[in-house]
């Protein structure tokens, strides 16, 4: 008991920092950029909606039409990490329920994992992906892999947490540090050009609608 506290503690801080250093990343990173002295000419809501939206659908995003079997993939194995990232933080602050959502979710956790171990393989082998990929991004999709490893069994998960928690808490300190931080910049990212060319008019464009 008194270990699993410490390891329960250990991961909650883990996060803790990761979340701060994360939001001062984005306070630093976001800057406002240049001052825009166009005329509004849309709804800059509506620009992130779009962005959000029908701008991620295969008839506006090129390399899913290009790619749809990597993407599909991708999204797998994307699901299944938000699954596990969900649980571990069940685990800390509801444990039983943590429990009863690794078990039922364990199918969809072990596709995951095989679609990253896909992925993995296919950034080393593909000699077009092996040319822009530095050792970051190998890193990134190897320690996500461990931990859907981890998740996918029964002893190191959902019957004893303990394993999952520690590296859970040693992968939140990695976080902010490497190509991982990418699960917040991606919304941040999207959002500010979703912003900006919807106060220009350009999201969403007129042939979609503006409702």
């Amino acid at each position: 008991m008194a270990l699993l506290i410490a390891v329960k503690v250990f991961a909650a801080s883990a996060i803790l920092w990761s979340v701060i250093a994360l939001a001062v990343q984005v306070w630093q990173a976001w800057g406002g950029g240049r001052r825009d002295y166009s005329e509004r000419a849309g709804s800059p809501a509506r620009g992130v909606v779009y962005n959000f939206t029908v701008a991620m659908t295969p008839a506006h995003k090129e390399t899913i039409r290009r790619h749809p079997f990597a993407f599909a993939i991708g999204l797998v194995m994307h699901v299944g990490v938000v699954l596990v990232l969900v649980s571990v933080v069940l685990l800390l602050a509801w444990p039983a329920a943590g429990g009863v959502v690794l078990r039922v979710g364990r199918p969809v956790v072990v596709l995951s994992l095989l679609a990253g171990a896909f992925l993995l393989v296919r950034r080393a082998v593909a000699g077009d992906l092996r040319a822009m990929n530095a050792p970051d991004d190998y890193l990134a999709v190897a320690v996500t892999c461990v931990l859907l490893l981890l998740a996918s069994i029964p002893a190191m998960s959902s019957e004893n947490p303990v394993v999952l928690l520690i590296y859970s808490g040693l992968l939140a300190l990695y976080l902010p540090l490497g190509k991982l931080r990418h699960v917040v910049f991606f919304f941040v990212a999207r959002a500010d050009y979703g912003r900006r060319l919807g106060y220009r008019g350009v999201y969403p464009p007129a042939d979609t609608g503006r409702g």
